[in-house]
């Protein structure tokens, strides 16, 4: 007798080895559907999936919308869970509301009247009956409503998305106590500004992919540094490293100086960028502001931050790049800047960052170029080029 109570066996072997046959055949499903998660993952394209999905939902096609959501999927190579995701806007206790709906819009688009019919009417007649009789109705106010929905939750998923990537994985790179230093820093500017900011830091992606390249003691130089916001992240997630900012509006200038006061390593001049003296720093970044130049003055000013830079220094550039441009509003927008007095500038010259890459290999960088922008911005791309450790010669 054990006055312990009962002894409780443990679990058997033959138990133990159905366990792990069990896992071992479900590891490659799971790897799989992380691979499909995983796939053309950019908020830009899960939001046009989503669009898609939607679109597809809308349409009149029963029992055929999950086919040609994977299929346009795979075809404009879209993230299918995300496409799926955007069909579920048809799913049953949604499907006569939607067909109530764009049966109503598309009778009014071809025939200029609105069907006499109630939504319970709709709910009494099987939906496939309802798009056998209405077909073309459905169709074209299904392509109206569809697109103006998936226009719309498209939009809302990119957007939700890049916000929420660029701030989780921009506080990342900081301590909490970093954080908060840096929170504490933009509380004291005027609220335009710290607006302006504080929608830098969370949706603009070029300061997580820049933060990490820099080394802990970076002597960066930052050519038309704005109000400052580079250098001050850098200050405050790398206290070992110095900056020197050099920005010619004196509107960002007072800016800069309000929001770097009491940092020792950091240094804002007010001057021309393009023409300032370079010293010899190990970094030097020209975010959004060569287009301003024509391009030939634009090569020039590469060409001379390309030979001050030391051995094994960064040169980080972003601008637009014009092929994968799918949003011409984006250098209108610049433009308006310009003339708005945001920006100064006399105008806006493109010149493509793999063309940079490509004048600055011969002289012994080694370039990336990475996408780095989001919404109608989308093109921008920033080129990461380091130069050789050694000077090389024969060029």
């Amino acid at each position: 007798m054990n006055p312990s109570g009962p002894v409780v066996s443990p679990p058997s072997s033959a138990s133990s080895r159905w366990r792990g046959k069990l896992l071992a055949l479900l590891r490659p499903l799971r790897e799989q559907i992380e691979s499909v998660k995983r796939e053309h993952a950019s908020p830009r394209r899960l939001g046009v999936a989503v669009a898609v999905g939607v679109l597809v939902g809308s349409s009149p096609f029963l029992g055929f919308q999950v086919l040609m959501a994977i299929a346009l999927a795979t075809v404009f190579r879209l993230n299918r869970i995300a496409v799926l995701l955007g069909l579920q806007i048809s799913m049953p206790p949604i499907t006569p509301f939607l067909l109530f709906l764009n049966a109503q819009v598309g009778a009014r688009l071809l025939e200029g009247r609105w069907l006499p019919l109630s939504l319970e009417a709709f709910r009494a007649v099987p939906a496939k009956q309802v798009a056998a009789d209405l077909f073309l109705d459905l169709l074209v106010g299904g392509l109206l409503v569809g697109g103006v929905l998936a226009a719309g939750l498209g939009w809302m998923t990119a957007y939700l998305l890049q916000r929420q990537r660029t701030r989780g994985s921009l506080s990342d790179l900081f301590t909490p106590e970093q954080w908060a230093q840096l929170q504490g820093r933009l509380e004291g500017l005027p609220r335009a500004w710290r607006k302006y900011a504080l929608w830098k830091m969370r949706l603009d992606p070029v300061y997580k992919l820049i933060l990490p390249e820099l080394p802990e003691d970076a002597e960066l130089l930052d050519l038309g540094s704005g109000m400052g916001l580079l250098p001050l992240l850098l200050s405050v997630r790398s206290p070992r490293s110095s900056v020197r900012a050099v920005e010619w509006d004196e509107r960002k200038v007072r800016m800069a100086h309000q929001l770097l006061e009491g940092l020792p390593a950091v240094r804002v001049e007010a001057g021309d960028a393009s023409k300032c003296p370079l010293g010899t720093p190990n970094a030097v970044a020209l975010l959004d502001v060569l287009h301003y130049s024509p391009i030939a003055q634009q090569q020039e000013w590469l060409l001379r931050c390309a030979e001050a830079l030391r051995p094994g220094g960064l040169l980080l550039v972003r601008e637009l790049e014009p092929k994968q441009s799918r949003w011409p509003l984006a250098p209108v927008l610049e433009r308006l800047a310009v003339r708005l007095g945001w920006n100064r500038g006399a105008s806006v010259h493109a010149w493509s960052p793999s063309e940079m890459a490509r004048m600055l290999t011969p002289l012994g960088f080694t370039a990336e170029l990475r996408p780095a922008g989001s919404g109608v911005f989308s093109a921008n791309t920033l080129l990461i080029a380091r130069k050789a450790s050694q000077t090389q010669h024969g060029h």
